[in-house]
């Protein structure tokens, strides 16, 4: 399967919290079996609420989630 890239502007958990059906979707298009996913919460300033709602709809379903903070760098040196 080749490589891809998946990207949204809402929808989803940030739109549905209880409807995960886009998100499982989108997972599902990896077929693996703990595929990963990235979230960008720039839009939304990186609000700490965005990101937290972001990790309590991606811990239900089985993938590593993981966020991107470019405002506030996990780093010193990028």
């Amino acid at each position: 399967m080749p490589m891809q890239i998946i990207a949204m502007g809402g929808g989803g958990f940030s739109m549905e919290p209880k409807n995960l059906a886009l998100d499982r979707y989108v997972l599902a298009q990896t077929e693996k079996i703990n595929p990963r996913i990235c979230f960008l919460g720039q839009a939304s300033a990186e609000h700490p609420d965005y990101i937290i709602n972001f990790y309590n709809a991606f811990n239900q379903l089985y993938c590593k989630a993981s966020h991107l903070s470019l405002f506030k760098p996990h780093t010193a040196d990028i």
